[in-house]
Formats: structure tokens, sequence, C-alpha cells
């Protein structure tokens, strides 16, 4: 099979935390991840430049006390699905944005409209030109499950990638799974070395989980789910040397679920979520994609199959 439904996670983070940046469909769509937001420094590290204002933290007795299952960030609090999807599907201008502690981040610069329009074309070519370089390795790999693929080193000013993808989405769709449901996305990690100290707390393995139907709102909907490709990590503590480091991880979706939920309009949504287990974390993120037509067609013919076996078993 051609595609793999895998999901390629950028983790953008500081002081080694991550987050995904964004999810690169098999259909070649990519979309920003569901924490990710614009003026969110992408060149420093440390917690007081702002570069840590959209790594989403993931913490399971946050979520049993009712707070996101996609967790929350320092710069725009708990993570609302609904903003990203419907920027990047035309249906809204509420672009997230860094409100962290730098003063770099923020709105674009006074730019014409016409400049800043070239500008953001440039970058989207710019941004699927180096996807297709990410998933032409990927594809071309054996899977090579806990010992993750090499990162790639990455360091530019600012995140723009929400509003440079903002409408795409109308014209394109949504990022899709593989016929085999697997789905590919990109984490960025960044880890921040001062004098005498390592702090890097984005690293992996990371665990992911898939919901099906509540649009990322739920945390009883997320079920877990396998890595074929993880990023490479030292166990619990989450630790690694890698800095603003783009790593491609991939995640199946569990057998036999199909895509039934609903984010800003848009139907049969699923939500995909890693982290990592990083001890002041978990730190990672979340992104949206919709099933292939075969990889729905192939998860309703397993269900089937499953409920005739338990039939004929009940039968004996």
């Amino acid at each position: 099979m051609r595609y793999s439904i895998v999901f390629t996670t950028l983790a953008a983070g500081a002081s080694a935390h991550g987050i995904i940046r964004n999810v690169v469909g098999a259909n070649g769509v990519s979309m920003p991840g569901l924490g990710v937001a614009d003026g969110t420094p992408r060149n420093c590290a440390a917690n007081a430049c702002g570069a840590q204002a959209d790594t989403c933290i993931i913490r399971d007795a946050e979520i049993s006390a009712g707070k996101s299952p996609l967790g929350w960030t320092q710069g725009n609090g708990a993570v609302d699905p609904a903003k990203i999807v419907a920027s990047f599907m035309g249906r809204g201008n509420n672009v997230p944005t860094n409100n962290g502690k730098s003063g770099a981040t923020g709105v674009e610069d006074n730019i014409p409209a016409n400049i800043l329009s070239g500008q953001r074309a440039q970058r989207r070519e710019e941004h699927m030109n180096e996807m297709r370089d990410v998933f032409s390795d990927l594809y071309n790999l054996p899977l090579l499950g806990g010992l993750g693929l090499g990162g790639k080193a990455n360091d530019y000013p600012k995140e723009t990638i929400v509003g440079d993808m903002a409408g795409q989405g109308a014209e394109k769709g949504m990022p899709t799974s593989n016929d085999n449901g697997e789905v590919g996305l990109i984490y960025r990690q960044c880890s921040h070395r001062v004098p005498s100290q390592i702090n890097q707390d984005g690293a992996g393995p990371l665990t992911a989980a898939v919901d099906a139907t509540s649009g990322g709102t739920d945390a009883a909907a997320f079920q877990s789910a396998s890595m074929p490709v993880n990023m490479p990590g030292v166990g619990i503590s989450g630790l690694s040397i890698a800095t603003n480091t783009d790593f491609p991880v991939t995640v199946r979706m569990p057998e036999g679920m199909t895509c039934e939920g609903e984010i800003a309009g848009v139907k049969n949504v699923c939500v995909v979520r890693v982290r990592n287990q990083a001890f002041a974390g978990p730190f990672g993120g979340a992104a949206a994609f919709v099933q292939s037509e075969n990889s729905r067609k192939r998860a309703i013919a397993y269900r089937l199959k499953k409920r005739f076996e338990i039939s004929r078993n009940a039968d004996e």
C-alpha cells in the first residue's frame, strides 16, 4: 500500500518541551497542530523568551478534574481544536497567537496585504517542500518502532504556520489517513541549555491516543494507539539532547475505528494526541484528520468480522 495512516508531528517547544507542529495527510495536505500559536519564538528555548507559550501540557490529573483532554498552554490556556480547524477551513479568523512573555512575539508587522499574502504563499511552498522531503525519507525507510527516525534541526524567528495555512482546507480538504490506518505528524522538540545544566524534557518516547467521536473534547473517547515510528528518548524521564529539532512520528489508529467526530462544522473527524512522559509535563500536542475512504471501509469490515466471530462462538 502506497500510504499508511501515519501522523507526522512536529513539536515545537522550549526548555526541551515539545508540541505537534503539524499533521501531513496521505493526500498531501498539511495542517497546523491544534495547540500551535503564531508568534511563538522558534529560535530560542527559554521560557523567558516565550518559546514555551504554545507547548501543550497534558496531565491526567488535570484531565480527570475536568480540564481539556488536549491540555493547555501558557500562552492561550485550554486547547480549543475548533480555532485551528475553523481557521484552516476558512471559517474563522480567530487565529491563535502567542500571548506569552516575549515582547518579540505577536501579530504580523504592518505589512501591505499583497506583500503579506506573497510572503505567506512562499512560506507555504517552502513548508510543503520540506514535508515532501520528510515523508519521502519516512516512507522509503523501514519502520523503526521505538528507535525513531533522525530529527532535523530547524530554527526560524517565530511561528507563522497557522496564518500561512488559513483557508487552505476550503480548497484542499482536511488531511487524510492512508488506507492502512496510519497517519503522520511532525513533533518539534526544543532543549534549553544553560551553564552546567541541560534541560531537555521535550523528548520521547511518545505515547499516542485517538479520539474518533468527540472532536477532542471527551477524555473517555480517546483510545490508545500504537506508534510504528516514535522519536528517540530514554524512558519515563523524557530527556534528550536535541535542540529545536523536528521529528517525524507515526500513529496507527486502533483496528475497527471510524472517524465520527465533528469540529467547527467539519464532520467525520478524528483527533490524535501524543505526549511524552516528562516529569514536568507530560508535554505533547494534538492534530485533526479524516479517514481515507478505503481506511473507513476496512474498519467497518473489521468490525463486521469481529461481530460474526463473536456470534459464531456464542452459538457453539
